[in-house]
């Protein structure tokens, strides 16, 4: 850093603007720092790590106005929906510290940004430089704030794209081909967007916020997305996203370039690979339909970390201020490098909490507070560190790989995407359905290798239809059986019911049918995501449970846990459902409870009571 010699007073540019949006519509565009960059016409930056280590995570090169200078760039520091600011520590250029900060304040009408460029000259011979760079910089701000506003006015500004016309055409029509009636409804505002969205937008296209954008369902807009990415319009990748920031520590063309590990610089910490966690699906436009430059304008800001709602650099020795959202919840402070507590936000509680940090960790590890309130943290450690609050509850707008892998078009779509062989990486929770055909070799006896065979294949097509109606995928078909992967046990378990309602029908349909009842168990819990026979498989004691379950299931029976049963929000009107029982199941020693749901409709003869498997 600069010596600063004589003391100079720092030079300081304020802009005020009024703007027409509320501040809450307003503060995620201007608290989107690489977007509000962007827009604002700022110079491209260029990051690496810091090698020195300490709260500043990245050395940036850039132009700041006439200016060329390298920075250590600290985190951001802010406290969500009002207010943001930044420090970065010259370490080449004529100024020793740039600072950023900026408010949005409620007004009649609308609401109004307050936004200051601080610059300290360090020599009095770089004042006259600082002036011009300030007041540069503080125009352009300014602009840009104008600029996020008149988009929610509804007249963004349209940039300079170069489209290949005649590409994107053929590229939109095969989507259309490719994609089902619920996702070509969303087409049109895809194209607009890509023939017209900024470089930033069209390069990380996130299908679920681009979904609650639009007001349309996610899985319609992930499947439109998926189908792009076959036809040449958009092309998929794999983010590596740390379970902390929640940010994008990695970008991967296939799932086959994933390993176990991955280490997020900006928490300096390593983490394992949760498929339904650590992996997200993005896409962004495909080369041969517009060329784009995928320039970098902020390392930070608030909405890169929409869970964290407050964020400070702690100083050693130093005591910082996180304030608490006024509605109640649960939340967490998160120390960088370590370090955790939880934090319950109820009516009744203190106004404020108070937490120490150490070197290693946070304490207590639990605190309460009152909504409103604030939770204090100390620092006794020997460094500078930088400290959040987030929600331990949030709505997600990732999709995540297990989600994406869910949806049948990937499967089909994309049946060459897999993990590398030998690689097994969890899942948190994956809701599993199991099915089997009974009488199936007494059928095969009576009927003959050729009516067996056609009507097992017909009964895997009404399977295949109650399962992607619910949002599921078929894993893989074993002989007559079928295993099926869902996001919720409430899928899974709708899916299991409504093939049971559909079987009487199919069999009225299949005189061969005689006999023949589906069997099927419903199972949720963790499990692990491999590549078997080229295609993504899963396995683990979770898999194990479902498959045991399914041969509980006594003919034309669903068998579930009976919490699982308790707590769905279905229609079971036409089931009987038992008492619980416990089945004592192979290879599975924990004790599970569990329901039989059998189709009053239909009821099989002959049924069996299969209590064990």
């Amino acid at each position: 850093m600069l010596s600063s010699g004589a003391m100079v007073e720092p030079v300081v540019e304020r802009i005020e603007v009024a703007c027409h949006a509320a501040p809450e519509a307003l503060w995620p565009l201007v608290s989107d720092t690489q977007r509000l960059n962007e827009a604002s016409g700022m110079a491209e930056i260029h990051a690496r790590p810091n090698p020195e280590g300490g709260p500043a995570r990245f050395l940036v090169t850039s132009k700041f106005g006439p200016m060329s200078v390298e920075w250590a760039e600290l985190p951001f520091e802010w406290e969500a929906p009002r207010r943001l600011s930044v420090r970065r520590q010259v370490v080449k250029g004529p100024v020793e510290e740039i600072r950023f900060s900026l408010e949005v304040h409620p007004r009649p009408g609308g609401c109004q940004v307050d936004a200051e460029v601080a610059l300290l000259p360090g020599l009095r011979r770089n004042v006259p430089l600082a002036r011009v760079a300030a007041k540069v910089a503080g125009k352009k701000i300014a602009d840009g704030i104008r600029r996020l506003d008149d988009e929610l006015a509804g007249h963004p500004l349209t940039p300079d794209v170069m489209l290949h016309d005649k590409a994107l055409e053929a590229a939109v029509a095969r989507t259309a081909e490719l994609a089902d009636e619920a996702a070509r409804v969303w087409l049109d505002k895809l194209q607009a967007m890509l023939r017209k969205g900024s470089d930033g937008v069209v390069t990380r296209i996130r299908p679920f916020a681009l979904a609650d954008a639009w007001g349309a369902p996610r899985r319609a807009v992930l499947e439109l997305c998926l189908a792009g990415a076959v036809a040449g319009l958009l092309e998929l990748s794999w983010d590596v996203v740390c379970p902390s920031c929640r940010t994008a520590s990695e970008r991967l063309p296939e799932l086959s370039a994933l390993e176990g590990r991955a280490h997020c610089p900006l928490c300096d910490i390593t983490f394992s690979l949760d498929l339904d966690q650590a992996v997200e699906a993005t896409f962004r436009v495909a080369p041969a339909v517009r060329e784009v430059t995928e320039a970098v304008y902020c390392t930070g800001g608030p909405a890169a970390t929409p869970h964290v709602v407050a964020q400070c650099v702690l100083e050693p020795g130093a005591s910082a201020t996180l304030a608490v959202p006024d509605a109640p919840g649960r939340y967490r402070v998160f120390a960088r490098g370590g370090g955790l507590a939880t934090v319950k936000a109820e009516a009744g509680q203190p106004a404020v909490a108070a937490l120490t940090l150490t070197q290693v960790e946070l304490t207590p590890g639990h605190v309460d507070v009152a909504p409103g309130g604030a939770v204090t943290v100390r620092s006794e450690g020997g460094e500078a560190r930088h400290v959040k609050l987030e929600h331990l509850v949030w709505s997600s707008q990732a999709a995540t790989a297990y989600e994406v892998t869910t949806v049948p078009g990937f499967r089909r779509l994309f049946s060459r995407e897999a993990l590398k062989p030998g690689l097994g990486l969890r899942v948190g929770r994956a809701a599993l359905l199991f099915s089997d055909l009974s009488d199936s070799t007494a059928l095969y006896a009576r009927e003959g290798d050729a009516a067996a065979f056609r009507l097992v294949q017909d009964h895997f097509d009404l399977l295949e239809d109650c399962i992607h109606r619910h949002q599921g995928a078929v894993v893989k078909t074993i002989g007559d059986a079928v295993m099926a992967t869902f996001i919720t046990e409430d899928q899974a378990l709708a899916a299991a019911l409504d093939a049971e309602r559909a079987f009487p029908a199919f069999r009225a349909a299949h005189p061969a049918s005689a006999g023949v009842f589906l069997k099927i168990g419903v199972f949720a819990g963790p499990c692990f995501a491999v590549t078997a026979n080229g295609a993504l498989d899963y396995f683990g004691q979770s898999v194990n449970v479902a498959a045991r379950l399914q041969g509980a299931a006594g003919p034309g029976e669903v068998v579930a846990p009976s919490s699982l049963v308790a707590q769905a929000d279905l229609d079971l009107s036409g089931f009987t459902v038992s008492p619980p029982f416990t089945p004592q199941l192979k290879g599975v020693s924990a004790r599970l409870e569990v329901v039989r749901l059998a189709l009053v409709s239909g009821d099989p003869t002959g049924s069996t009571d299969a209590s064990s498997a």
